[in-house]
């Protein structure tokens, strides 16, 4: 009948053909749009989290070199009649940092009057702020509030976009009468920048650094793309919350994070499209042709075009069941589905086996006698299958699995529910994402240690040190804390070379390494040459016990120190031990072992200075 209706009315039959051929084009442009947007998502997410670490990097060394230079503004009582003093200690910083442009003092009227190092800067030599200056207002807040201040960008006297830190000085601590001026930490942004991104997969970022509105620095690689969007991470400086950095996307990034999936559909889609409404057309062409045999032989034809249209259908059905499991055959993810009661695998595509190293007979066979050679967790994974295919819905699961040779690959699979015929089906898709987890590995691990030596960073003690405090907060017990600072270290760089003083660096975390043995104990680097050891549960004897095996660990290096009256390279240590109690805080056994520190150095270096009882705090 509705061939017959066709034939009689070609030119209604052509367009609702062409509007079926319209509406199905219309629908896979909609689907491909979708995937490509999915894409994008995915990687204005990857660009996300590699820009939230370019921004935690950059706020962790700006928050290590003024925590730095606060130290330094507290030796100021004994530096500030010494000017050669002062230059050493700044020339220390400045061998363990290498984003300062200067660092400078300012006295009380707000001259400058001494500045290290000088070579770059002589246009800042006797320079006066006067209330014209940008940054006075800062200069005046950090002095009356006396809390060391980030400033805004400026102009620098030696050219260029800078930053200042102003940090107020004081004769006698705590005495606000006794001002004595300001040190400044001058910061060039294209240099505190563009040390970040010296490492490798840094540089591979296209990045801007905005201050509100300004741009203060940018850094584009050759394969930077315009796509019409962009990412951003706020970045705190101090208590500067003012900056920002943007990243754009690269042509690698979007080479890694997308798949030929979506065009892939797309002309499959286009073709199946074109396909049916052909073979539709050719239909129509063949009614029209039946119909014209004549009234004699209708009945034999009309049983003629119902077999025609049931065969027709069949083979379209047939052809695109072909279509379906081609597709799903060669893509990219593994695709399997589970039929429940009973639970069996239903269908599983080429991917699967073939990325696991079997064919499709043996891989259908070791699942049924030994799923867990497979996927170790099975069983667990199977309870969960069940509960979802209880209440319906969908689902992700990070499981492993076990190729032929043994090697272990995440998959994260996307399960979705689905009742067909009275019987429930468990869609399944895994893709491999061990490059997603290594680079979130990476970034952990990177947040965590430090680059020359190896040891912990100054942001993984602090954690540390947090951390053990609370518990054994809970178990009454004591805490103890070494902190290490390697002797005339200054002249054994001048003496012998950065390179040899980086080799020493790391022969002393080896050997500080070596002589931890407890769980728990670790050894952080916590500023230039100067390193900090944790030791839950030791009392002071135990410190000292330790910093004796220490001393000993460093003389067995023999590193020669020309420099030294050792003629080897020493140590000097404090140490220091508090009960972890809910009313302490781990800042002041810092503190005590600091000052413990300061003592060994003060009273001739290469030896170890326990904290007194009587210093301990109430």
């Amino acid at each position: 009948m509705l061939a017959q209706r066709a034939a009689r009315h070609p030119q209604v039959t052509r367009v609702l053909i062409s509007l079926l051929l319209a509406i199905l084009v219309a629908g896979i442009l909609s689907g491909w749009q979708a995937l490509l947007r999915a894409e994008q998502h995915q990687s204005k997410a990857r660009l996300q989290l590699e820009t939230d670490a370019i921004a935690q990097q950059l706020q962790t060394r700006f928050e290590l070199q003024a925590q730095a230079l606060q130290r330094l503004g507290k030796r100021w009582p004994s530096h500030y009649d010494k000017a050669l003093a002062w230059q050493q200690d700044v020339q220390a910083l400045l061998d363990g940092f290498d984003n300062f442009q200067a660092i400078e003092w300012l006295d009380s009227q707000y001259r400058m009057r001494w500045i290290e190092p000088l070579a770059g800067n002589e246009e800042a030599v006797d320079f006066v702020y006067t209330a014209a200056h940008p940054n006075y207002p800062i200069l005046l807040q950090a002095r009356d509030t006396q809390t060391p201040l980030l400033s805004n960008s400026f102009e620098l006297l030696q050219g260029g976009r800078g930053l200042a830190y102003y940090i107020p000085l004081y004769r006698r601590a705590n005495d606000p009468t006794s001002f004595d001026g300001l040190l400044l930490g001058i910061f060039r942004v294209e240099v505190l920048l563009g040390t970040l991104l010296r490492e490798e997969r840094n540089y591979q970022l296209s990045i801007d650094f905005h201050e509100q509105d300004q741009l203060l620095f940018s850094h584009k690689t050759a394969d930077t793309l315009d796509q019409g969007w962009t990412v951003s991470s706020p970045v705190q400086l101090g208590r500067n919350t003012g900056f920002y950095i943007t990243a754009m996307p690269t042509s690698s990034l979007l080479a890694s994070s997308t798949t030929h999936l979506p065009l892939l559909i797309l002309i499959s889609g286009l073709l199946a499209a074109v396909s049916l409404c052909y073979a539709l057309w050719l239909a129509l062409l063949s009614a029209q042709r039946l119909e014209a045999l004549g009234a004699s032989n209708r009945k034999l034809q009309q049983e003629i075009v119902r077999r025609q249209s049931t065969e027709e259908s069949l083979q379209r059905n047939q052809a695109q069941l072909k279509l379906v499991l081609d597709m799903t055959n060669y893509s990219h993810d593994a695709l399997f589905i589970i039929g429940m009661n009973p639970q069996e695998l239903v269908y599983l595509n080429r991917t699967c086996w073939k990325s696991l190293g079997y064919s499709e007979e043996e891989l259908r066979q070791i699942i049924a006698i030994a799923p867990a050679d497979i996927m170790p967790d099975v069983l667990a994974w199977s309870s969960e299958l069940r509960e979802l295919a209880e209440r319906g819905g969908n689902s992700i699961y990070q499981q492993h699995v076990t190729t032929r040779h043994g090697k272990s690959i995440p998959l994260e699979i996307s399960v979705q529910h689905l009742n067909r015929y009275g019987r429930a089906y468990l869609i399944c898709v895994g893709r491999n994402n061990s490059e997603q987890l290594e680079v979130a590995a990476r970034l952990q691990q990177l947040s965590q240690q430090d680059g020359l030596t190896g040891l912990y960073n100054r942001r993984y003690f602090d954690e540390a040190l947090n951390r053990e405090w609370r518990r054994l907060r809970r178990q009454s017990g004591p805490l103890g804390l070494l902190m290490l600072d390697v002797d005339h270290f200054k002249a054994f760089n001048d003496s012998l070379g950065h390179q040899a003083g980086d080799d020493a660096l790391k022969q002393l975390a080896n050997a500080m390494r070596g002589t931890l043995l407890r769980e728990g104990e670790a050894v952080c680097r916590y500023g230039g040459e100067e390193f900090a050891i944790i030791l839950p549960g030791a009392d002071i004897a135990q410190c000292a016990e330790v910093a004796r095996h220490l001393h000993a660990a460093v003389k067995e290096l023999k590193i020669p120190h020309p420099s030294s009256q050792q003629q080897w390279l020493t140590v000097s240590i404090g140490a220091a031990s508090l009960p972890a109690t809910e009313q302490g805080r781990p800042e002041s056994l810092i503190s005590l072992a600091d000052k413990a520190l300061y003592t060994a150095k003060a009273t001739g270096r290469n030896r170890s200075v326990m904290s007194s009882d009587d210093e301990r705090p109430d």
